[in-house]
């Protein structure tokens, strides 16, 4: 099925519905955010139906439809509530070995059956309402199957490591296929399999980092794939590089393998009275400084980062594009999480930075490795170029354009 085509052009509506999650995480919120604004600022009328979850943030002026809480495993509410943060805070979650985004959709409550049949009923009562020309599913499948269902074109968010030739559990699919045949839809392998019901498929990346083409076996020149490249916008155009002084470090471990605590040690041991000035972000350590190291819950990442030689993080994907930004090599320490150690070798592979082991987090991998990469020219030419890249895709410009044919 195909709707592309049925797509109005100019003033339509659009309902844009990322997926809901307990846990913390900034990049569905972000890139929504980005989306809603800029399809408002292109003239279209638009909706969210998002969840009012740890990370929501109401937008100004647009109205947004209820879609429920998904509960970790699928536990009852009075459970998960008590025993999720708590496990986030011990470090517990970060520990677990995920190795595709339907053990991601499992883990998070997205794949259980009473979640999916609550909350697609919850999309569809909004597409009712709202009655958009399009849905945008910001990797949210609910959304996906309530346009389908209620014969809406589909637009998506979609990236390499999500794809199902990439890696999947098909033994995760006993609830959602449960829900697709009572909804008469036919039934899937795996639950990325989804994606592909997308009419308009929207990868914010770039082809370098990202060959999607490659992995589902389409021609060179095809175009099932738009790479729109970042959704953020740099202040001023970086057309060429800053000439900042750069002389910090940068590390963010977010809710990586590697324990907060453990994260401070080395990097005293490694740079504590050196050349240079090293920021720690971590939502779990106490902010303060011990001489050249500078510990706080949050940094400008913005400002830090065109003052910095190197960027230590965990491998998320907004880490990665920030970095990548800024023109700041990467020393990437992605865990046991499929999607990280995806995004840390792809930086690798195009020569703006390295990955490393959380098996090696010690001051001697570390030393070596951050002597290597400041010192490599070419890491730097590499980052600034992929940054460039990022930019110029276009961003929601670039979606919207697509949409306008």
């Amino acid at each position: 099925m195909n709707n592309a085509d049925n797509i109005q052009k100019r003033n339509m509506r659009i309902l844009v519905s990322p997926m809901a999650a307990m846990a913390e995480t900034s990049g569905p919120s972000s890139r929504v955010k980005a989306l809603v604004e800029g399809f408002r600022d292109a003239g279209f009328e638009v909706a969210t139906c998002m969840a009012e979850d740890v990370n929501y943030k109401k937008i100004d002026g647009v109205k947004n439809y209820f879609l429920d809480v998904p509960m970790p495993m699928g536990l009852p509410g009075f459970i998960a509530k008590r025993t999720f943060p708590v496990a986030q805070k011990l470090g517990v979650t970060s520990k677990k070995t995920v190795n595709s985004f339907d053990q991601v959709l499992r883990f998070t409550g997205n794949l259980d059956y009473k979640y999916l049949k609550k909350s697609v009923a919850s999309v569809r009562k909004a597409i009712r309402e709202f009655k958009p020309d399009a849905v945008y599913s910001e990797f949210n499948i609910s959304a996906i199957i309530a346009a389908r269902k209620e014969k809406i074109p589909i637009c998506a968010s979609v990236s390499y490591p999500t794809q199902h030739e990439y890696a999947h559990d098909s033994k995760l699919t006993g609830g959602l296929n449960r829900l697709l045949g009572g909804l008469a839809l036919p039934r899937v392998y795996s639950a990325l399999q989804l994606f592909d019901w997308a009419d308009m498929r929207f990868c914010p990346s770039i082809r370098e980092l990202e060959p999607i083409e490659e992995l589902k076996g389409f021609p060179e020149d095809s175009e099932e794939i738009c790479y729109c490249g970042t959704f953020k916008k740099l202040s001023g155009e970086r057309q060429q590089k800053a000439d900042t002084p750069k002389n910090k470090v940068l590390v963010y471990m977010g809710n990586g393998t590697v324990p907060a605590v453990k994260t401070l040690e080395v990097m005293k041991e490694v740079f504590r009275d050196g050349k240079y000035e090293v920021y720690i972000a971590s939502s779990y350590l106490e902010e303060e400084t011990i001489g050249n190291i500078h510990v706080a819950h949050r940094w400008d990442f913005s400002k830090l980062l065109d003052e910095s030689v190197l960027f230590i993080n965990h491998g998320g994907q907004n880490s990665i594009v920030d970095g990548l930004l800024h023109g700041v090599p990467q020393l990437i320490v992605p865990g046991k999480v499929f999607e990280r150690i995806y995004n840390a070798n792809s930086v690798a592979d195009n020569g703006a930075g390295v990955m490393l082991s959380y098996t090696d987090f010690d001051a001697s991998h570390i030393g070596q490795l951050a002597d290597e990469i400041t010192c490599s020219e070419s890491m730097s030419d590499n980052s600034y170029n992929l940054g460039q890249k990022l930019t110029l895709a276009g961003g929601v410009d670039a979606i919207i354009s697509e949409l306008d044919g």
